[in-house]
């Protein structure tokens, strides 16, 4: 079955890399892009599934935490990372208590393949 992501960045540099990456596992993969909590909104208003979420915390407007808990009002999504350079303590405890994968960035081809393949 084909997997679909959605990838929210406001860097596009950090989206294509996350894209590229899921792309060259899982050459089938849906992958829709935002490059904001509204844009990822209004994408996600169309779609019946999404299997994960990889999502930036540090957005203009609302974070990435904020835009989470936005998105299971509309959609179930299975797995979701946060992805983000904030490596402040508080930020990882309550990403962590929201069964929420946190991963630093600067991201690395390992660390997003190993998470998208767990």
């Amino acid at each position: 079955m084909q997997k679909s992501f959605l990838v929210v960045d406001d860097s596009m540099v950090s989206r294509l890399m996350v894209k590229s990456i899921i792309v060259s596992e899982l050459p089938d993969a849906q992958v829709i892009e935002a490059a904001c909590a509204d844009d990822a909104l209004a994408k996600v208003r169309s779609v019946e599934r999404l299997d994960i979420a990889l999502v930036d915390f540090s957005m203009p407007g609302v974070n990435g935490l904020e835009l989470f808990a936005k998105l299971a009002e509309m959609i179930d999504i299975p797995k979701k990372a946060l992805l983000t350079a904030n490596i402040q303590e508080h930020i990882r405890h309550k990403t962590e208590s929201l069964g929420i994968t946190f991963i630093n960035k600067p991201i690395n081809e390992e660390t997003i393949r190993a998470f998208i393949l767990s």
